[in-house]
């Protein structure tokens, strides 16, 4: 175990298999059952909120009611750029929660040669809650990463 616990943090996913291991086959059996995923709002990517789009943000649903945001850029993202999409969360005990591409769970921000990345999903049956995505585009010009680009969804369920 100690062996598995040291690959997993060379390859920085111990927090990921974790969660892995912690899983239950009840876990492991619903979550190969959600289906039916779909984009339940979008968002375009635009930069000075003029066209083109860059991309689309979206927030995505599945059939066990979970919720992630995405976003698909154009192109594959160039070097010195990236992109990362994120999920809010609003009302329920979690409100004010913002889940990015790089959260645990995530699929870690859009770099150079992608194009997509996705939020941790977050599972709620609570018709008080509602969720919004929103995509962030950044350029590092040599002084850090700067905000080109924002666009967020409509708040839904």
């Amino acid at each position: 175990m100690k062996t598995l616990g040291t690959l997993l943090s060379t390859v920085g996913l111990a927090g990921v298999g974790a969660i892995a291991l912690a899983a239950t086959p009840a876990q492991a059996a619903e979550a190969a059952s959600c289906s039916g995923a779909r984009s339940i709002a979008s968002a375009p990517m635009l930069r000075d909120q003029r066209p083109p789009s860059w991309g689309t943000v979206r927030l995505v649903r599945d059939s066990c009611s979970q919720y992630w945001a995405e976003i698909t850029m154009a192109s594959p993202v160039v070097a010195n750029a990236k992109a990362n999409a994120f999920l809010v969360q609003y009302g329920g005990a979690n409100s004010g929660r913002v889940l990015s591409c790089d959260s645990s769970g995530g699929n870690g921000a859009v770099i150079k040669g992608q194009r997509t990345c996705r939020t941790p999903k977050v599972k709620s049956t609570d018709g008080a809650v509602t969720f919004a995505a929103i995509g962030r585009e950044f350029h590092n010009y040599g002084g850090g990463y700067e905000e080109i680009s924002e666009n967020a969804t409509k708040r839904t369920r």
